[in-house]
């Protein structure tokens, strides 16, 4: 196995070269007195740093000017009064900021926001100022001169992938950043599927590597498995947390990458690690096969509030058997034939001891007998069931109030996946415009982290001030559009 000092080099080697863009507001000055406010709009999304000018207009200022400058991804975010925050994550992450300006000069605010509008709010000035020359200097690794339109005469879905395509861009930093506005970490559940959107769109190799080897770089936790987040700013850290379902959902990330580019030398560097999730994920299986909560495990899945989720960690269990031991049998390397029989064992066990033919869907007495799209999905996806047999099962869960749907553009992701392989592209179509298009309808420039239609106040963090507007795991519409021609 590679050591730490190798892996981080490799990631470095792969750096990604920023590129910014200047945008101007639509309003190129501002005379104010107290109290009076002014709302700059980018035009666009962008992740990047604002700058303006300050000075008097007849008579110089003699006290200092106090300024409140607020950043919002929409309007909404722009109004919300953030004073009534009450989410369980800290509201530092809140974009509003109060500047104390001694005197003229030009200023540069040195924090980097994610937004399209800016309101400025003058909270005292003992005389009237001029603010000007307004600009923000957008950042991102994506080579838009590269991306072509999607090959699509739907014009929803053509507006749908050039949302996606943005959410992309603007999740592309200096890595596959979760969010731009909060976070800003490398997590490995965004990084699998942005890389997917990026391989159809921007086609920023370099990357995805520089991800994966940062990763395979992260501390390993008691039972094996790779941390689920990674800082780079300022030094390299990788996350405390431990999210099995991303452990596994690693080794599929290398797999897309050498079915992508067949580059083997990656995937050489990174085997012993790939072979290091799986074997730390089946000793946690009892005598039947079937997974068994550990102490000190989260599994992540979706947001869906009061998910049980062992049934689908063990169908993503076996997705990643079954890819992995495709690119083993690819490279010839010896441990093919011991995944492959381990994948038709646990497959059966899944078949005779988790599904159910009075519920007619795959239940888990572990899961306290819980009914979910979500496990349906991860059991097809892992192959336990197939053909006309899975097509039957997925309609009548996604239409059954008894079930657990899924709340995120991440879980709606499979959900698709899962009707790609069972040949069901019209539902997959209709699924993508009714839940992307939504968003589209409502106005998003990007793809929020957390939608439910009928629930716009929805957030895991309990505060829907605190979601993210624009979030990595949202982006793949564009990857099935143009990959399988939706």
């Amino acid at each position: 196995m590679k050591d730490k000092t190798y892996l981080l080099n490799k990631a470095q080697e792969n750096y990604p070269e920023l590129r910014f863009t200047i945008l101007t507001p639509d309003i190129t000055e501002f005379i104010a007195s107290n109290g009076d406010s002014v709302l700059l709009d980018l035009g666009e999304h962008a992740v990047g740093h604002f700058s303006f000018k300050f000075d008097k207009v007849n008579i110089f200022v003699d006290a200092p000017v106090r300024l409140k400058i607020k950043f919002g991804e929409d309007m909404r975010e722009i109004n919300d009064d953030f004073s009534h925050y009450s989410g369980t994550l800290s509201e530092t992450w809140l974009q509003e900021e109060i500047l104390n300006l001694d005197f003229p000069q030009n200023v540069t605010m040195p924090r980097r926001y994610a937004c399209r509008y800016i309101k400025i709010t003058v909270e005292r000035t003992t005389r009237p100022i001029r603010l000007f020359d307004f600009s923000f200097r957008a950042s991102t690794s994506a080579d838009a001169s590269i991306l072509k339109p999607a090959n699509t005469k739907d014009a929803l879905l053509s507006k749908i992938d050039l949302v996606a395509t943005n959410t992309l861009k603007e999740c592309m930093q200096t890595f596959f950043e979760d969010g731009p506005k909060r976070d800003r970490r490398l997590w490995i559940g965004d990084l699998r599927l942005e890389a997917l959107a990026n391989y159809y769109t921007f086609q920023n190799l370099e990357i995805v590597k520089r991800c994966l080897y940062l990763f395979a770089a992260g501390e390993c936790n008691n039972i094996g498995f790779l941390p689920s987040f990674i800082y780079e700013t300022p030094y390299y850290h990788s996350g405390a947390t431990h999210i099995e379902d991303y452990a596994l959902l690693y080794v599929v990330s290398v797999c897309d990458y050498y079915e992508h580019t067949g580059d083997s030398d990656v995937v050489y560097d990174l085997l012993e690690i790939c072979k290091s999730q799986l074997e730390s994920f089946k000793a946690t299986l009892n005598k039947n096969l079937i997974a068994t909560k550990q102490d000190g495990w989260f599994a992540f899945i979706d947001w869906c509030p009061g998910l049980e989720n062992l049934t689908a960690l063990q169908g993503v269990y076996l997705y990643t058997l079954e890819r992995f031991s495709k690119v083993l049998k690819t490279i010839g390397d010896e441990d093919y034939e011991k995944y492959s029989a381990l994948l038709s064992k646990v497959r059966s066990a899944c078949k005779t001891q988790l599904y159910d033919e009075n519920a007619n869907a795959f239940i888990n007495a572990y899961d306290k007998n819980q009914l979910s799209v979500h496990s349906q999905v991860w059991m097809i996806l892992g192959g336990v069931i197939e053909g006309e047999e899975a097509k039957k099962l997925l309609l009548y869960c996604l239409d059954n109030k008894n079930f657990k749907q899924p709340v995120t553009p991440y879980m709606r992701h499979y959900v698709i996946e899962a009707m790609i392989k069972l040949d069901m592209k019209a539902e997959a179509i209709q699924y993508l415009k009714t839940f992307w298009g939504g968003m589209v309808e409502i106005g998003a420039d990007t793809f929020w982290e957390a939608y439910i239609p009928d629930d716009l106040d929805f957030s895991p963090y309990e505060d829907r001030m605190i979601n993210s507007l624009c979030h990595a795991w949202s982006c793949t519409p564009t990857y099935f559009i143009r990959k399988y021609g939706l």
